[in-house]
């Protein structure tokens, strides 16, 4: 009973006040880096769309009265160049913006989007390196190829050495905390010595002191102190491997014994901890830190999610509110996501149309491989409405039927979306019946077929190249389960190959 009573004071009301004052240190740096990533992603999709949008809408005009014909495609392109231009003479011809000191800010707005410019085709030119290295080591380069915006934005070296210095400089203090504490409280073995010497000598009393309700506050500030350094959306770390964890998952196991009785008062003292300490700081980085676009923290967040659900019991408050702010933080995400359906004629008439289209279909069909990774903790209908009804059905795959005309992209792209639902709604090995949900996306496949025919038919596509992209269309089919329509294409275009 004296450690349970001397410890507040001599630990706690000292050294927890700084703990926690170093914790929302750390959560403002985490904010920080969160919020310049969303802030740089909107800025530069607002510098890619500068022009575009405008001209789109000039374009559309022009085919929707003088007809959607090929033949208007110059028509259109003449009209989107003046849009374009007007807007763009508009946002440079602005009067200056003068601080407090005198400075010109739209000078420097202009010059940070320039400074954007140079960064995104950088990024590009990493991406299309990457692209070309990968293509060469797989034999079926057209499907496994990515498409610019699939990949995962990547921050600048020199923005994560920000953060890691930002962040380190807030850890510094973390090993003098207990630099002035009393020998007795200085480390967590010695606390955890004197009470296991407690418990085993004076079982009685500990019983009676109630001591199993008081452990779990005594080891907090140490077990918080150590989780200053976990940054679970940045590295995939194991609480196996730190040392909180390998000191009290064995509290109280008498020597000898195996393991601990199930109805030893202390037997669920690892996972308390779990819930109180580590939970709610998992909470907190999902809610304010998780980018959900990127592949790394979703990965990261869905193992770290997953680590604590082998600890925490399902009935447990805190581990629903998690669940909760997943699901939302997933939704907004699909809600907030544009993906274009402009059409092959507007794409070829506006300049820049094409790319930004591509890669907000890229980013889509990123998404929907970030949402299938949560497959073993959200719940089949919540995917299923989050990937498959709000996303696929409403975004992607109107936009792939904008473009259905131009065979080639078509298959390119329909192949990303059966690829970003692999292993859990398409693949040979997946089971379970999902066919109503992706009917829509069987259907398209299979009209895709019917149009590479009719190019066939009509001398539009050399017969190596059909067979080629029948190849590709047939594999789909059979990714997706269908292998009705799988036989059927490969033996419209003879293909002599088994599914």
């Amino acid at each position: 009973m004296l450690i349970s009573c001397l410890f507040p004071s001599l630990f706690s009301q000292d050294k927890a006040a700084y703990i926690e004052e170093l914790e929302e240190r750390i959560q403002k740096v985490q904010e920080e880096r969160a919020a310049a990533i969303l802030e740089r992603r909107f800025s530069d999709d607002h510098d890619e769309m500068l022009g575009v949008d405008a001209a789109v809408k000039a374009a559309m005009l022009v085919f929707k009265e003088r007809g959607n014909s090929p033949l208007m495609i110059s028509a259109a392109a003449s009209a989107a160049q003046t849009a374009s231009a007007a807007v763009k003479i508009q946002e440079t011809a602005t009067q200056p913006e003068l601080d407090e000191l005198g400075r010109d800010m739209s000078m420097y707005k202009r010059m940070e989007m320039k400074r954007r410019a140079e960064a995104r085709q950088r990024r590009r030119a990493k991406f299309d390196s990457k692209r070309i290295s990968s293509s060469m080591e797989v034999d079926d380069s057209s499907a496994e190829r990515k498409i610019e915006g699939e990949s995962s934005t990547e921050e600048s070296e020199s923005e994560s050495e920000a953060y890691r210095s930002s962040r380190d400089r807030c850890l510094e203090p973390v090993d003098q905390i207990l630099s002035d504490a009393s020998e007795e409280f200085s480390q967590l073995s010695v606390v955890k010595e004197k009470l296991e010497k407690w418990k085993k000598e004076y079982a009685a009393s500990y019983r009676d002191a109630y001591m199993s309700l008081s452990v779990p506050a005594i080891f907090s500030p140490y077990v918080r102190l150590e989780l200053l350094h976990w940054d679970p959306l940045r590295k995939s770390d194991d609480f196996f491997d730190m040392n909180w964890h390998s000191q009290l998952f064995n509290y109280g196991i008498p020597e000898g014994a195996s393991d601990l009785n199930s109805e030893d008062s202390d037997s669920n003292l690892v996972p308390q901890l779990v819930e109180k300490i580590a939970v709610p700081k998992l909470h907190h980085q999902i809610v304010h830190c998780w980018d959900t676009l990127s592949t790394l923290e979703t990965g990261n967040a869905v193992a770290a999610t997953s680590m604590v659900i082998n600890y925490v019991p399902a009935s447990s408050r805190a581990l629903s509110e998690l669940l909760v702010a997943v699901h939302t933080r997933l939704a907004d995400t699909v809600s907030n996501i544009v993906v274009p359906n402009w059409g092959s004629l507007v794409l070829k008439a506006v300049p820049n149309a094409s790319r930004v289209a591509a890669y907000r279909f890229g980013v889509s069909v990123r998404l929907i491989r970030n949402i299938c990774l949560w497959k073993d903790i959200l719940a089949m209908p919540v995917l299923e409405e989050l990937a498959l009804d709000e996303l696929l059905r409403k975004k992607v795959l109107p936009h792939v039927q904008s473009i259905s005309s131009d065979v080639h992209d078509a298959v390119a792209r329909t192949e990303r979306i059966v690829s970003s639902l692999s292993g859990v709604w398409t693949g040979r090995n997946v089971t379970g019946d999902s066919s109503g949900k992706l009917q829509l996306l069987v259907d398209f496949v299979v009209s895709i077929g019917r149009t590479l025919e009719k190019k066939q038919a009509a001398l539009g596509v050399s017969e190596g190249e059909t067979n080629g992209l029948a190849r590709r269309l047939k594999k789909m089919l059979v990714e997706l389960n269908d292998y009705d329509n799988a036989r059927r294409i490969a033996k419209a275009f003879r293909l002599r190959e088994a599914l």
